[in-house]
């Protein structure tokens, strides 16, 4: 990553993680509240269904609360920070936007999240089969809440038409790949490589990104993508390149939901795959050719 220039302008550490607790804090009750005035209440995610009426105003607040509560405060901080205008280049430029970008560091980092993805899978599969159950009832309510989140992101992912799933793709994909990008490494973790070590400040930074989603079954998976795409940050320096990375990932999962014709569980569950002997070996074989595809980043990265 090349070397920070605006050092001296971002915050101390202990304000920046007061700002980053503060928007994980408020983020939801802005969620909620935003949601109430819709006309939607807590009892339909719940209890689940009953609001195909509702999915122009639900998606309408989920884009509303990432633009208002994630992404304008961190571009008006910016502004504050460098003593620019808003969407000034400078203010960009603090948030590792701006200037030329090797494609390759996209395609490659793109490459590595898929690459990355049987492991993922493995973790889930695993907590699945014998975390969740040795947890008893505090198991079985992970679960449990994971299955209603699971099915009303399934009702706010439906599309019925080819022009309905595009505006599901920005909703779903896009905004949060840019919103939460521009907080959590734009702002959030660049601010933290200034005070700690980069290796750090991925690890603080991708641990934060996966307690803000808020989903404890989730939780592990969460943060080895959080370490990822902090990682790809870090060494290439723009931050075009998480966006990049976060919306293929964001998009690949909504194509799976897609193609299993709306249901959360699309495809087949992590614990069933951990049964299958071809498995085991794609998993390393994954890995193998993720430390290939790091290397090749890495030395692209270094070269730019």
């Amino acid at each position: 990553m090349l070397p920070d220039r605006f050092t001296a302008n971002r915050p101390s550490f202990f304000i920046n993680t007061a700002f980053l607790l503060g928007v994980m804090v408020l983020y939801p009750v802005a969620g909620a509240l935003l949601f109430s005035l819709s006309g939607g209440s807590a009892e339909m995610v719940l209890v689940g269904g009953g609001i195909g009426a509702m999915l122009p105003k639900l998606r309408f607040v989920q884009v509303l609360g990432q633009l208002l509560v994630l992404a304008l405060p961190v571009l008006v901080l910016a502004a504050v920070h460098v003593r620019r205008r808003l969407f000034s280049p400078e203010s960009f430029r603090f948030l590792g936007l701006g200037g030329g970008v090797d494609s390759r560091l996209a395609w490659f980092g793109v490459a590595g999240v898929f690459l990355l993805q049987p492991l993922l899978y493995t973790v889930a599969g695993l907590q699945n089969l014998f975390l969740w159950p040795a947890l008893g009832e505090a198991g079985a309510e992970v679960v449990r809440q994971r299955a209603v989140m699971e099915g009303f992101i399934s009702e706010l992912a439906g599309a019925g038409s080819l022009s309905e799933f595009f505006v599901v793709v920005g909703v779903l994909a896009l905004v949060p790949a840019v919103s939460e990008e521009l907080l959590f490494r734009g702002y959030v973790q660049g601010n933290y490589a200034a005070s700690m070590r980069p290796l750090y400040a991925v690890l603080l930074t991708g641990t934060m990104f996966a307690f803000f989603h808020m989903s404890a079954a989730n939780l592990v998976p969460l943060a080895l993508l959080g370490y990822y795409i902090g990682y790809i940050y870090s060494r290439s320096g723009n931050l075009a390149v998480p966006m990049s990375v976060h919306f293929v990932n964001n998009l690949s999962a909504l194509l799976l939901l897609a193609l299993g014709g709306g249901s959360e569980a699309a495809g087949p569950e992590p614990e069933l795959l951990l049964g299958m002997a071809w498995w085991w070996a794609a998993v390393p074989l994954s890995l193998l050719l993720f430390v290939f595809v790091m290397r090749r980043f890495s030395s692209i990265a270094s070269a730019s």
